[in-house]
C-alpha cells in the first residue's frame, strides 16, 4: 500500500466514516459545479483546472468509500463490466431510431 492510501484510511481512523461519508457527499457537489463550469466557459483554463482537482477530490472519496464500506475494486469493475454490456446494447439501438 501506498503512502496515499495509508494517509486516506488515516483520515477515516480520524475522522469517522460519518464524517468521511459526508465529505464524499460534498465531493461530489463540488465536482458537479466544476462541471457545469466548464460546460458554460468551455475555454477558460482555471475550469479545467477546477474539473482536474474535484475529480481528485472525488476519487480519494470513492477509494475512503469502499474502504469504508468493505468494497473491493474486484466489485466495482464487475459492475463496470455489466454497465458496459448494458450501454452497448443502448448504443446499439441508439442508431436505429
Amino acid at each position: 500500500m501506498g503512502i496515499k492510501e495509508q494517509v486516506f484510511k488515516q483520515s477515516i481512523e480520524i475522522y469517522g466514516k460519518e464524517a468521511q461519508s459526508r465529505q464524499a457527499m460534498e465531493e461530489c457537489a463540488e465536482l458537479i459545479q466544476a462541471i457545469n463550469k466548464c460546460l458554460r466557459y468551455p475555454s477558460k483554463e482555471e475550469c479545467k483546472n477546477n474539473l482536474i482537482e474535484e475529480i481528485c477530490d472525488v476519487e480519494i472519496m470513492l477509494f475512503q468509500l469502499k474502504e469504508m464500506f468493505g468494497i473491493t475494486n474486484e466489485a466495482v469493475e464487475s459492475y463496470k463490466l455489466l454497465k458496459a454490456k448494458r450501454e452497448k446494447e443502448r448504443l446499439k439501438d441508439y442508431g436505429k431510431k
